[in-house]
């Protein structure tokens, strides 16, 4: 689904010091396993990332900080520290990870769908037409390169979100392509991560939800993070979400297997666990849930699972309808990101 011509809203190492300057502050920056974050933990403890997707307006911005959200995933890429997205982001001490890469590769992958990797049935379920008949591995190179020299200069970027929704008949396409990213991330911003998402859906218990062929994409070479986003599927009627296992205890042991079996090991590819923040109406359907305690449940099974920074899904996207339930609407979902953040931030002290 798209919200403008190009860009795409998903639904689905050791530490260092650093320094940088943002409007003209400096601001403490720490790299863990690469990834560059606010160093807000006390000497010697180990910060931890907490993402907010897709707050684009500096309101939404000002909504996610005070949930106790660390930094901005933004699909349309990094605002300019000058613009006011910029400057609100400045003033709450976020950073941003670039998610504009994953567009890019949703639309290569779009056009190998239209044309050599059609769908086995003749619906497209990945996408409906082709976007960008141009999209081969060097174009899709050339796009990254000039993110990634933009992002450069940019003081509010700490990482990039590359890969994200992947046609499930063409599992394991992009993981050259990806690597291919990586080396281009590495040669501009070295230290920036690429961080690779994988979703799946949170189902009834004792069903995982999970396609093995997902998950082909990863590579050592190709990411050095891994994000995990759950949600439950969309249903045609209301529901509360009630009857679906939020620790996700089949769903998670599943992805974790079938990554480490191509190499994946989470000590050194730290994962990040990402949440469902909106329920109501969405797109074409109802999206089920969402209660105070579930969400408190789901943050709680990613981070006992090993997940050293936790995420939430969104603030904004294009499928959301005037009544869907979001962080900044819903007090139900705004209390179950405290509790689910305070759960995880429980488990990391222990």
């Amino acid at each position: 689904m798209a919200d403008a011509p190009r860009r795409r809203h998903s639904l689905w190492r050791s530490c260092s010091a650093l320094s940088a300057t943002v409007a003209g502050a400096p601001l403490a920056l720490v790299v863990i396993a690469g990834l560059v974050v606010p160093a807000t933990a006390a000497a010697g403890e180990v910060p931890h990332l907490v993402i907010g997707f897709n707050a684009t307006t500096p309101a939404l911005v000002a909504d996610a900080a005070a949930a106790g959200v660390t930094t901005d995933m933004l699909y349309n890429g990094a605002p300019s520290p000058t613009s006011a997205l910029g400057e609100a982001l400045t003033a709450a001490h976020m950073h941003v990870v670039d998610a504009s890469i994953s567009s890019d590769l949703y639309f290569w992958e779009c056009h190998r769908t239209h044309t050599v990797a059609p769908p086995p049935t003749r619906r497209n379920a990945y996408c409906g037409r082709d976007v960008e008949p141009s999209y081969d591995s060097a174009e899709v190179l050339s796009v990254v390169q000039g993110a990634v020299d933009a992002d450069a200069s940019n003081p509010l970027v700490s990482g990039y979100w590359v890969l994200d929704d992947w046609a499930s008949w063409d599992g394991g396409s992009g993981r050259a392509l990806l690597q291919e990213v990586h080396q281009e991330i590495d040669s501009v911003t070295p230290g920036y991560p690429a961080i690779c998402g994988f979703g799946a859906s949170v189902s009834a218990s004792g069903a995982s939800g999970w396609d093995p062929a997902t998950g082909l994409n990863y590579s050592n070479l190709g990411c050095d993070m891994v994000g995990f986003y759950n949600y439950a599927d969309t249903q045609r009627r209301a529901s509360s979400g009630s009857n679906l296992d939020w620790s996700m205890s089949t769903l998670l042991p599943a992805m974790e297997d079938s990554l480490a079996a191509l190499g994946w090991d989470e000590a050194d590819t730290p994962l990040l666990g990402i949440d469902q923040a909106w329920s109501g109406r969405f797109a074409r359907g109802q999206q089920p849930g969402l209660s105070t305690s579930e969400m408190e449940t789901q943050a709680s099974a990613f981070c006992h699972a090993g997940a050293t920074s936790i995420g939430w899904y969104g603030w904004t996207d294009s499928g959301f309808k005037r009544t869907t339930q979001t962080p900044a609407n819903s007090s139900v979902i705004e209390a179950g990101i405290a509790d689910g953040l305070a759960a995880c931030e429980q488990i990391w002290s222990g």
